[in-house]
């Protein structure tokens, strides 16, 4: 029941909120190593540890308890972004948004396509979580800030850095001519 509950409260704060902030970290559970998530803004907290801290883990946060994987334009946008082969993004484009409700349907789905390679794999999941991500309610202009980590940059969603980090890249500046680098 308070799984449930707390799945709602991503999903409600992601459908309502105009950005989120986003950050994990190293957590010990269970005598495991793993990671812990936060999701949220001044609205709503949400946390969730995994065993990952991947880009793919990241969507599959924002899926807010939904387990599904979806094929549809956002999806295809993002896999042309990331740069996938033709060949393999041919075969997903012909599917006409589809919907797998698992993660062994959609895994055979690209053994079926013949989507075997690993780089091939992992960007056609990432884009077909990305067009769940979107399907369920989350808008493309909601903003994604962070401490720059790769894994919450998803291109079609806006990404920014968070004023610590954005003030680090500043103090990085060095001036063109001396007065300027006296102003720094």
């Amino acid at each position: 029941r308070f799984h449930a509950e707390k799945d709602e409260i991503l999903r409600v704060g992601l459908q309502v909120s105009p950005y989120i902030h986003v950050d994990d970290t190293g957590a010990r559970h269970d005598g495991t190593n793993g990671y812990c998530t936060h999701i949220g803004n001044e609205l709503f907290a949400w946390f969730q540890s995994t065993g990952s801290k991947s880009r793919i883990n990241f969507l599959e946060l924002l899926r807010a308890g939904h387990g599904d994987y979806v094929v549809n334009e956002q999806a295809l946008s993002y896999m042309r972004a990331l740069k996938l082969p033709q060949a393999p993004l041919a075969r997903l484009a012909v599917l006409d948004e589809r919907c797998l409700e698992s993660r062994a349907q959609w895994e055979a789905l690209l053994a079926e396509l013949g989507i075997r390679e690993k780089r091939h794999v992992r960007i056609a999941t990432e884009g077909a979580l990305l067009g769940s991500v979107l399907e369920h309610g989350v808008k493309p202009d909601m903003v994604v800030v962070s401490d720059d980590a790769g894994q919450f940059n998803l291109l079609l969603i806006l990404h920014a850095l968070c004023w610590v980090h954005a003030e680090r890249t500043i103090n990085k500046l060095v001036g063109f001519n001396d007065e300027q680098r006296e102003a720094l």
